[in-house]
């Protein structure tokens, strides 16, 4: 249900898949295996959704990684996490019988153990890409990202590089079990050296962020929010109106999505018991906070873009030319000429007006509607 509900919220907001999309999606792989072991049926299918996901997300976003300087530096480090999430559980979900357990194998459990190097061969190429796009991302964005403070953000460096770590073990015991290859080759050699390197550089990187997460959480979690104006809400914000732009695979501004939880802030809970938004954390999840000038220079972004790209204009709102709702089938006022119904209009020079709602500049505005044939 998670899964749909994310995917739902990204289409409503016409997001792109990017690698913070893939705790809340490739990610139930790893509860995949943990229910396979109680209820393979569950289990399995689990692993199919993690597997489908990783397939249909990873590709988009690593080319959105590598195009995009937008993208934050802790959300571009996930990247790794996706493949090597699903190399794990397939590589203990997907194992095939020993011979020397079940010599009278069928004629499936033969193409079974055929494929399945293979395809471990395969995640583990895809598992070395993402890791290699993290690596990109973080040296291309270090010169922005070193100048920004502590924040919970910096807990998405620790469990994709663990998930990796754990995802080349795995395919270590696969060649171990399966594979010809002698001990003592050099692949078994670089392929354990490059383990070595992951588990204890994403252990002490884990070590030392826990450690200053936990000695910053007190300031995360006590904060005082007297002297500061309370953010708008989400429908208040400047850019409120273009929130469902959408995005792009390579684009110049920041995602409206997370310009907008920007300038909202989040939602915590004060001394008196009163929940209020609050732009004094230095994340929203796994995006830093901006400061008020970056975000001001992202929004210029954005609005410029949206100036230059506008939306498209329906035509013939009817869809049906040629035939008279009204008087033939008796469907009610459509308005006359194929120019719809507005409430509260106000007629003004050079076309119709209707109001819109109330915005972050404290003011009704007139949006001129234009008359569609």
């Amino acid at each position: 249900c998670l899964v749909i509900w994310y995917i739902y919220m990204a289409l409503a907001y016409h997001i792109l898949p990017e690698p913070s999309w893939y705790p809340n999606t490739v990610g139930v792989g790893l509860s995949a295996v943990k229910t396979w072991l109680y209820y393979p049926l569950p289990g399995h299918f689990l692993m199919a959704i993690s597997l489908s996901l990783n397939f249909f997300f990873f590709p988009i976003s690593l080319i959105r990684v590598a195009l995009n300087n937008k993208i934050s530096a802790p959300v571009c480090w996930i990247q790794m996490s996706a493949p090597s999430i699903s190399l794990y559980a397939l590589t203990i979900m997907a194992q095939p019988s020993f011979q020397e357990d079940h010599p009278d194998v069928t004629k499936f459990q033969q193409v079974h153990r055929m494929v399945y190097l293979p395809c471990m061969h395969f995640l583990f190429i895809l598992c070395l890409t993402g890791f290699c796009s993290s690596v990109q991302s973080l040296w291309t964005r270090w010169d922005n990202f070193k100048k920004k403070e502590f924040s919970p953000a910096h807990a998405a460096f620790c469990f994709p590089t663990l998930a990796h770590a754990n995802a080349v073990q795995a395919y270590r015991g696969a060649i171990d079990a399966f594979s010809d290859i002698r001990p003592g080759s050099p692949f078994k050699i670089l392929i354990y050296t490059y383990w070595v390197l992951i588990l204890v550089g994403g252990t002490i990187t884990t070590v030392i962020i826990t450690a200053k997460f936990f000695y910053c959480l007190p300031t995360w979690t006590q904060i005082n929010v007297d002297d500061e104006v309370e953010p708008p809400a989400p429908s208040e914000t400047l850019i409120a109106d273009v929130i469902t732009t959408g995005e792009t695979l390579r684009q110049n501004f920041v995602s409206p999505a997370v310009l907008q939880a920007n300038e909202t802030g989040v939602l915590v809970r004060d001394g008196r018991g009163r929940y209020v938004r609050t732009r004094k954390l230095t994340a929203i999840g796994f995006e830093p906070m901006m400061s008020w000038s970056e975000m001001a220079e992202e929004r210029d972004a954005l609005l410029d873009w949206v100036e230059k790209n506008p939306a498209r204009r329906r035509k013939r709102t009817l869809s049906v030319p040629g035939i008279d709702f009204i008087n033939n089938y008796k469907y009610g006022d459509f308005g006359t000429n194929n120019q719809g119904v507005y409430d509260d209009v106000e007629t003004g020079p050079g076309g119709r007006f209707r109001r819109r709602a109330q915005t972050s500049e404290g003011h009704s505005r007139q949006v001129k509607s234009s008359v569609f044939y």
